[in-house]
């Protein structure tokens, strides 16, 4: 038997067991200070924020109710006894805290469904975005492989271009030959016998029959002079023997006879030999059309034609004073033709630069014609 003395202090020590139980359940830190402010207890609040431990086992878990239809939360913390005697007097062994966590399991439910739906919209656009990136990545090729296509047809197109005007200057040379040594010959050799036949002719047939004949010797020098006409201008032989300087200066004096209201400067300051043999052709046939477009469409009184050679570059200028590209009518009749398309392509393909600025009307026009010569074709010049 207990003394009332032992009985007190037992019932004293359950009590105090009870109440640090309890207020080791509450959600909030406790603390006991002294005098000076030190903490002499505190509840196990403490564990939970990570600040300390203190002794004494305890069990966590949670559970779904199905009659509540709530999710709980339940801690048991065991209580602490003075002494074996008082553990087995005592009808309180452990406190029990149960907390409705339903609405955090709601919230992690619903969480959880977010980052589902979420993740599933991420793969979603990552698979639209790969989907994209597929068809951008075809798109590229076939535009690639589209310009390589066009590129090789811009390639076989220049090819072809430059095929055609070489074919085209040989067949204007081989006809200029043809009507120079073959009709040419015939029409002088026909004029050479009606000249011889006129003498014999004078004492037998009428002065009306006489006039006749003169007449028709008259008509072949005429044919003649035209069909040496149309040789030089298919293919003139100084540009063949002599170079594309001096063709350029026969052609300025040709033009100069053929258009007497209109006055031609020239100034060629190179020689045959400044001008290389595959620049030879290009430059003669652009004085040849720079100088007809300024005789149709200009209205020019004066033109000038420059060649001239500048450090490693081969200069072509035509200036004149006509009335230029002032209205719309004569920009399309100029640009609508083939001249300056053919004169730009011709100089593209033998590496040359070509320019055309023309202003309002009464202006004139210029047009350059710029040519890149090689080092070695440079020295040689250099060399000449």
């Amino acid at each position: 038997m207990l003394s009332d003395t032992q009985r007190v202090r037992v019932s004293i020590a359950r009590a105090k067991n009870e109440w640090e139980a309890t207020v080791d359940a509450l959600p909030d830190l406790i603390c006991l200070l002294d005098s000076a402010g030190r903490v002499m207890r505190v509840n196990r609040v403490v564990e939970r924020w990570n600040l300390g431990s203190i002794t004494g086992e305890v069990r966590e878990f949670e559970l779904r109710d199905a009659i509540l239809e709530r999710a709980l939360h339940v801690t048991l913390r065991p209580m602490n006894t003075v002494d074996a005697e008082a553990a087995l007097n005592s009808d309180c062994c452990a406190v029990a805290i149960v907390a409705d966590v339903t609405a955090l399991h709601l919230a992690r439910e619903a969480l959880h469904s977010i980052n589902a739906e979420l993740e599933m919209r991420v793969r979603m656009r990552t698979d639209e975005l790969a989907d994209a990136n597929r068809d951008l990545q075809n798109e590229i090729m076939r535009r690639e492989a589209a310009e390589q296509a066009l590129r090789r047809s811009r390639n076989e197109l220049a090819l072809l271009s430059r095929q055609q005007i070489a074919a085209q200057e040989n067949e204007r040379k081989r006809i200029a030959r043809e009507l120079h040594d073959s009709v040419g010959q015939q029409l002088s050799a026909i004029k050479y016998s009606l000249e011889r036949i006129e003498p014999a002719l004078q004492s037998r047939v009428p002065e009306s029959q006489l006039q006749v004949l003169r007449r028709a010797v008259t008509g072949l020098q005429d044919v003649l002079e035209e069909l040496r006409g149309i040789a030089m201008n298919l293919r003139p032989p100084v540009l063949d023997d002599l170079g594309a300087a001096s063709a350029v200066s026969w052609f300025c004096r040709e033009f100069a006879q053929s258009y007497p209201a209109l006055q031609l400067q020239e100034s060629v300051s190179v020689s045959d030999a400044d001008v290389p043999e595959r620049l030879g052709i290009a430059v003669f046939r652009s004085v040849q059309e720079l100088l007809n477009n300024v005789a149709k469409h200009a209205q020019a009184h004066r033109v000038m034609v420059s060649l001239s050679r500048r450090l490693d570059r081969l200069v072509l200028e035509v200036n004149d004073d006509g009335i230029g590209l002032g209205t719309i009518a004569q920009a399309a009749a100029l640009r609508s033709g083939r001249g300056l398309p053919n004169l730009r392509e011709r100089a593209e393909m033998t590496g040359g630069q070509f320019t055309f600025a023309s202003g309002e009307s009464g202006s004139g026009s210029h047009a350059r014609i710029e040519w890149r010569l090689a080092a070695a074709e440079a020295l040689k010049v250099e060399g000449a």
